[in-house]
């Protein structure tokens, strides 16, 4: 019998969950900078996010139990990345082989030094937002719904949280896809910003209350 997508069960990740989600982050995101950065940097990563007490880290798995997609962020992001800054030098550890070895991802791991350092620069938590920081989902899956799934139950997680929006950033330019994807789950676009090598990023807000 074939599973409804629609139904299937999405799960809080656990720790047991993590080597999973880091491949499956590898498949999603060939050529991506925390990809470049090796499978230990990712592990680091979200095992921080799954550490934060108000992180909402979600799992969908098909009818055979396997892993499908995954969707990562957190409530008062500034208190997220507090924590982020507390274990830099163990994640820049991890990444030292692969920055050795590509020493041009340099310019772009001190950029977002730089932005996790002033995010995490507040003593207060801004309880009006949610971050969504990452979301996967299987290339050979298709457009089977997954990610839909996902982004929905990330949002209702949201709503029992003190937000008022959340929060998401994408490439604004060669991304069709991906954007239409959150405009059509009712994200607006808020703003435009540059990165390093002049990469525009799209920043997305949906109004939960």
């Amino acid at each position: 019998m074939t599973q409804n997508i629609q139904q299937a069960p999405v799960c809080k990740a656990v720790r047991k969950d993590l080597p999973e989600i880091v491949k499956l982050h590898q498949q999603a995101f060939p050529g991506f900078l925390m990809t470049l950065l090796g499978p230990a940097f990712l592990y680091a990563y979200y095992q921080a996010v799954l550490d934060y007490p108000d992180s909402i880290f979600l799992v969908v798995r098909d009818e055979e139990k396997l892993m499908q997609g995954f969707v990562a962020g957190f409530a008062c992001p500034d208190g997220f990345y507090r924590l982020l800054s507390t274990r830099k030098k163990r994640m820049m550890l991890s990444a030292a082989i692969h920055l050795i070895i590509r020493p041009q991802l340099w310019l772009r791991v001190l950029e977002n030094m730089k932005l996790v350092s002033q995010r995490s620069s507040s003593d207060d938590c801004n309880d009006s937002d949610v971050e969504l920081a990452s979301i996967g989902v299987r290339p050979d899956c298709g457009r089977r719904g997954y990610g839909k799934i996902l982004v929905r139950s990330f949002l209702e997680e949201s709503q029992g949280t003190p937000a008022t929006y959340v929060h998401l950033t994408t490439d604004a330019h060669n991304n069709v896809a991906v954007n239409e994807f959150y405009l059509n789950l009712d994200f607006c676009l808020a703003s435009r910003s540059e990165r390093v090598g002049g990469r525009l990023m799209n920043h997305y807000k949906y109004r939960l209350k």
